[in-house]
């Protein structure tokens, strides 16, 4: 029914069905005005889609709404479902349903090739298919490292098992930095954790601007709950930051990252010189194991620096290099005093 409503509307529209999609499960209470913005976040094929118009549907007991793209929608490209703060849309496009001749131009296989009198070998086909499985197929939620965040209400009265909000800002800022989806989601998983007058702070940030980014949002939620210190004053304990006595460099780099990213929502940091600014307090900070500088020539990679999971990673790989060694040079001097 739905790929017939989507052939009709276009048809009615004057417009390419081959270039649009129907999104379906719009709550009738939901923003028109936040439809487009958030089909633009979810999938940065969709970043150009344009909104045609909306259309209730009686047996769904919900809005079912026309998009455009520039050009023929690609269905692999396409999300079979967004998921949105107060449930999840269904995307339709017609080329969802193709008939098994349609298939090797999904699949991969170039559908421009004139037919040939053998069909396509085995190999053929299961490498194609895996191929189009990868672009379709969610990770499954076991593999995944997504755990629910930690609840947050900033009321007066704190819920059951809810941590002060420093300590929630810093667990929350870490687990979003390592998940690696789109900003859309991470708005959600954040979104999903808040309760009271927290949830009130970003439902009214995104009434002003329904595609507000995450790190907007957490900014927003430190002005209203985080310790009044100043910009000046959070970047003061950024740059006094060394390493301690007996502490990995990797340990130091995870301390440091916190002090940054506070940093960074007091507007002291820009984002766009974050990384060359961690890598600056680094070379400056480490104390007591320099020959990851040098090993890791940290001080020349200024100029070019590296992002914070690739340096975490070199980091803590050239440690167990390191204690690896350090191993093995006690085992041979062992041996020779036997």
């Amino acid at each position: 029914m739905a790929l017939h409503l989507l052939e009709d509307w276009c048809k009615g529209m004057s417009i390419n069905p081959r270039n649009c999609l129907l999104v379906t499960g719009v709550p009738e209470v939901f923003d028109e005005g936040a439809i487009e913005p958030i089909l633009r976040a979810s999938a940065e094929y969709l970043s150009k889609c344009k909104m045609r118009g909306g259309m209730f549907v009686r047996e769904e007991g919900a809005f079912a709404v026309l998009c455009e793209l520039p050009s023929a929608v690609d269905p692999l490209q396409v999300p079979g479902t967004i998921t949105v703060e107060d449930g999840e849309w269904t995307l339709i496009t017609t080329g969802k349903g193709k008939t098994l001749a349609d298939m090797p131009g999904l699949l991969g296989l170039d559908p421009g090739v004139p037919h040939r009198e053998t069909a396509p070998s085995p190999d053929e086909w299961v490498k194609a298919l895996g191929q189009a499985l990868e672009k379709v197929m969610p990770p499954h939620p076991e593999s995944s490292p997504y755990h629910k965040l930690r609840l947050f209400s900033g009321g007066p009265t704190p819920i059951p098992g809810e941590e002060a909000f420093e300590t929630w800002l810093e667990h929350t800022t870490e687990m979003l930095q390592e998940w690696v989806v789109p900003d859309a989601e991470k708005r959600r998983r954040l979104v999903e954790c808040l309760r009271g007058p927290a949830l009130d702070v970003i439902r009214t940030l995104k009434l002003s601007n329904p595609g507000v980014k995450v790190k907007d949002c957490l900014e927003a939620l430190d002005h209203a709950f985080g310790k009044t210190e100043g910009s000046d004053d959070v970047y003061c304990k950024f740059l006094n930051a060394r390493q301690q006595k007996g502490e990995k460099v990797s340990a130091y780099i995870q301390r440091l990252e916190k002090l940054l990213q506070k940093a960074i929502m007091r507007g002291a940091v820009a984002v766009g010189q974050m990384d060359r600014t961690r890598l600056a307090q680094i070379v400056r900070g480490i104390q007591y194991q320099n020959p990851i500088l040098l090993h890791l020539r940290l001080r020349e990679r200024q100029d070019n620096p590296p992002s914070y999971s690739r340096l975490i990673k070199e980091v803590r790989e050239e440690e167990e290099r390191q204690a690896a060694a350090e191993v093995t040079i006690k085992v041979e001097g062992t041996e020779c005093r036997a």
